[in-house]
């Protein structure tokens, strides 16, 4: 079986590239730049050069498309429609003018296109979007782009919570704060949300590949129990082993952080762990996904709670001296 994974040389396409090999799928890699594989340096990976905006020819028709490679952070708006949303397009016209259609096309989307939910309950698939960023607006194109395909081969859509685990640098910055002896708090209020280890996602991935359900189907993937942002932060200073001293930060305050890095990210053409669009997320109260859809449909059982995650990401750290 052929399989095409893009966005694999990242936190989360590398580990799928590395457990498709295991079961001895081939496995084509979607790169930019050969000569920056991280993860996948050493693998027998069979690597295509390119991007989803300068796609390179296909060796072969794909059995298995996995789509994970996204923009998730950008200084311009044009940036996430013309990655997300054109990109998802064009590869999708690559599946369709295979001689063969794939088996399946795997869409990897997110929770931010579903947007907050209103309650601990969580937000349901069939619930109408509500994106609240640029970055969930464009994933949502995206979603749109593969159901209008839905006709010409088997789509799944993966809405998939905040992911953490080895090899992820999003979390990391927050690990290291603790492992300073901080542990941040916003405030006013609780804050919740729905996690996902890698390992969890992984499973659902192979999960969605191998079993039958109709094409355009929608899944949200976290584990089942939400978290608060103090319970993160409390037993992510277990996992560390350290005693952490508590930092209320006030909404405000990371507002007016997000307006000053707005025209610094503009003049230095980056973007700020914090800017305008995070902060829309951050002070929601819930973002909080409903998981018994996936549970049901395709048997997906959650084996990492958090305590367990936690420790082993933060072994892995330890093992690769990030922190």
């Amino acid at each position: 079986m052929n399989v095409l994974v893009t966005g694999g040389t990242g936190f989360i396409g590398s580990h799928l590239v590395e457990r498709l090999l295991q079961r001895k799928f081939k496995v084509y890699a979607l790169v930019r730049d050969p000569l920056n594989l991280k993860w996948l340096t050493g693998t027998k990976a069979s690597l295509l050069t390119g991007d989803l905006l300068h796609f390179p020819p296909f060796p072969e028709d794909f059995d298995y498309i996995f789509h994970l490679a996204g923009l998730t952070k950008s200084y311009r708006v044009e940036n996430f429609y013309q990655v997300n949303h054109q990109g998802t397009i064009n590869l999708l016209q690559k599946a369709v003018n295979q001689k063969k259609p794939p088996r399946k096309f795997i869409f990897l989307s997110t929770l931010a296109v579903s947007g907050p939910s209103p309650s601990l309950q969580g937000v349901k698939e069939e619930e109408a979007p509500r994106p609240l960023t640029h970055y969930g607006r464009s994933k949502f194109l995206a979603e749109e782009a593969c159901r209008q395909a839905k006709g010409k081969f088997p789509v799944a859509i993966i809405r998939v919570s905040a992911v953490y685990g080895p090899r992820d640098k999003d979390f990391l910055s927050f690990f290291q704060v603790i492992n300073k002896g901080i542990l941040p708090l916003v405030r006013p209020g609780q804050r919740f949300l729905s996690l996902c280890y890698l390992h969890d996602l992984i499973q659902a991935l192979e999960l969605t590949m191998e079993k039958e359900f109709p094409s355009g189907e929608i899944f949200h993937v976290a584990h089942p129990q939400p978290v608060s942002w103090d319970e993160l932060g409390l037993k992510s200073a277990q996992a560390l082993e350290r005693r952490a001293c508590r930092v209320y930060i006030p909404l405000w305050l990371l507002f007016l952080a997000a307006v000053i890095n707005f025209p610094k990210d503009k003049f230095t053409q980056s973007t700020s762990a914090l800017n305008l669009q995070k902060y829309k997320d951050l002070k929601q109260k819930y973002w909080i996904a409903d998981t018994s859809k996936i549970q049901k449909l395709l048997g997906f059982q959650a084996q990492y709670d958090l305590p367990k995650g936690l420790s082993e990401t933060v072994t892995w750290y330890r093992q690769h001296h990030w922190l």
